[in-house]
């Protein structure tokens, strides 16, 4: 299993957490979509926080990066800002108008439909909220989507 992050501190906090659960995970701090990451092929992709945070133009190497790694049959795991909860919703050309993307981008369903249009969506929702106590995480604000990739 490998992670990767652009923050020293994410993963150093991501190490300690790993650890403390017993679990083996290769961590990478870099950028995913910079050549020669040292990235598999995976049956599994999960993303927290990554597509918000990327301007609408990088979606294409979103998706080239996608595709180099998830397998046919794997499944993409998405957490991201859901509309009318949290992030900015500007049309795209807005936030080139603007030149910043407001703390995140945020999704509706339908958007996620598109963007991933050729991945069989399992299922999108809203994140369930958990409360403070509870040994899993959950807000709200989040929109959380299962998406296939199929077998050819």
């Amino acid at each position: 299993m490998d992670a990767v992050d652009l923050s020293p501190t994410a993963v150093k906090w991501a190490e300690q957490r790993a650890h403390e659960a017993g679990t083996e995970i290769r961590f990478l701090r870099g950028d995913a979509f910079a050549p020669g990451l040292d990235l598999g092929r995976y049956d599994l992709v999960y993303d927290s926080g990554c597509l918000h945070h990327l301007p609408p133009h990088r979606r294409v190497s979103y998706r080239a990066l996608l595709d180099r790694v998830l397998v046919p049959g794997g499944h993409l795991g998405l957490t991201c800002f859901a509309a009318g909860q949290d992030g900015s919703e500007l049309p795209d050309e807005e936030f080139y108008r603007q030149g910043r993307l407001h703390g995140g981008l945020a999704y509706t369903p339908e958007a996620l439909r598109w963007i991933f249009a050729d991945l069989t969506e399992v299922e999108t929702r809203p994140m369930e909220e958990q409360p403070a106590d509870s040994p899993h995480f959950g807000v709200p604000f989040l929109l959380t989507a299962l998406f296939h990739r199929p077998s050819p």
